[in-house]
């Protein structure tokens, strides 16, 4: 287990390294070093529970095995419609998608004294892609040199190590609420409780500078439901006024298309996008095209042509999560995996309702309204399928998945 917490850290040293260190290699394949710290994590873990024939029960373990399997299934239904390369392809990426969520049983594995420590290692890779970001969007304002490999201007956006406002948003907001918990659970160490503040007024600015108006709606509705949850009705109306405030001002301070948030050239093209996942779905809906092929299913479908489709972005999915699933996987795996996140927020409100555990149930609350926000994120980009908010989401649940006792220190 010494190993495995060793390479645990280091993958989330790798984390804030984010898109940065992407290799491409062609046919719409790419790594980043977080895969593949991920990977050995996983790898690792798996030898060493074979090894020593020690494996902790999970309540995750069948509803993460049943979307996995259906997802396989969906792709050996499709498996006449591609050529070898593009069913392995496909099945790397659910590979890929399989060890990230083995991430959470890795985590949930760990003794209690290991665990107290995650959220030190959280916040510093947290911060690090915060104040990156802030470097970048003063020092390099935009991408225009990387158009030609698939990523668009972003110009006068903060898009840090992740080369994507939008997707940057959504981790901000996750980012936020989870220093938010750790505020309010070390509310009487002076210390913890300044330096925490000042990384979560930081960390709030860094949403704004992205002008991503999906993370500004997942940081509305997160924030509504964590307060809510706490019952503090109150401040909630007091939030809601601030914010409007907050977005009227950001409105009027636009310098480019991508910082005017009344922009509609990206809400038509979401809107194209999910029509085409309609009509794909409307032609496959029981196992969907197979998990993931979807960028070979628009290409079939006439939706990109040309030779730069296999290493487009947008090729490969779907703006919409839920629609990704049921384009990919059909009603069964939309359903499988609705009662995968079924099932975790069902363990939270749990907790909420009966542990007397200050942590606990600060950070149900937390991983309920994070869950919340993304969902709602989701619903304009696939951020459930986003490695670095899937690891971040395994991690975060994982450390919540019992009553775990934290003493007064990270």
């Amino acid at each position: 287990m010494g190993l495995l917490k060793i390479i645990f850290v280091i993958s989330l040293l790798l984390f804030p390294f984010g898109e940065i260190t992407r290799f491409e290699f062609g046919n719409g394949v790419a790594i980043t070093l977080n895969d593949i710290g991920v990977g050995l994590m996983v790898i690792a873990w798996l030898i060493l529970t074979t090894l020593n024939k020690k494996y902790k029960n999970s309540f995750l373990i069948k509803p993460i095995l049943i979307f996995a399997g259906i997802c396989f299934i969906s792709l050996l239904i499709n498996l006449r419609l591609l050529n070898l390369s593009e069913f392995l392809i496909s099945f790397l990426y659910l590979i890929r998608w399989i060890f990230y969520a083995g991430i959470f049983f890795i985590v949930d594995a760990f003794d209690e004294k290991f665990k107290r420590k995650v959220p030190f290692f959280m916040v510093l890779s947290g911060t690090i892609i915060v104040f990156t970001g802030f470097i970048q969007y003063f020092m390099y304002p935009a991408l225009r040199n990387l158009i030609y490999l698939g990523w668009d201007e972003h110009l006068y956006r903060m898009f840090s190590t992740f080369l994507d406002p939008n997707f940057l948003g959504a981790f901000l907001v996750l980012n936020f609420l989870f220093v938010l918990g750790l505020f309010l659970h070390y509310f009487k160490d002076i210390r913890k409780f300044g330096i925490l503040g000042v990384l979560g007024i930081l960390n709030l600015i860094a949403v704004f500078l992205t002008y991503s108006r999906s993370a500004l709606v997942m940081l509305f509705v997160s924030i509504l439901t964590f307060l809510i949850l706490g019952k503090k009705m109150k401040t909630t109306f007091v939030i809601v006024f601030i914010f409007i405030i907050l977005v009227v001002l950001l409105s009027k301070t636009g310098r480019s298309e991508g910082t005017n948030l009344l922009r509609s050239v990206s809400s038509e093209a979401r809107i194209g996008s999910s029509i085409t996942a309609l009509n794909i779905i409307k032609d496959n809906p029981i196992l969907g095209v197979g998990f993931n092929t979807y960028r070979y299913t628009q290409y079939r479908y006439g939706i990109f042509k040309g030779d730069g489709w296999q290493n487009s972005h947008a090729a490969a999915g779907t703006d919409n999560s839920f629609l990704f699933v049921l384009a990919t996987t059909g009603i069964i795996g939309l359903l499988s995996y609705i009662y995968l996140w079924y099932k975790i927020l069902k363990k939270q409100i749990l907790f909420i309702n009966t542990s007397n555990n200050k942590f606990t149930k600060i950070f149900s609350a937390v991983i309920i309204s994070s869950i919340i926000g993304i969902f709602i994120n989701t619903l304009f980009i696939n951020s459930l399928f986003y490695p670095f908010i899937m690891e971040w989401l395994w991690i975060l649940i994982a450390l919540n998945s019992s009553n775990l006792k934290v003493k007064e220190n990270i």
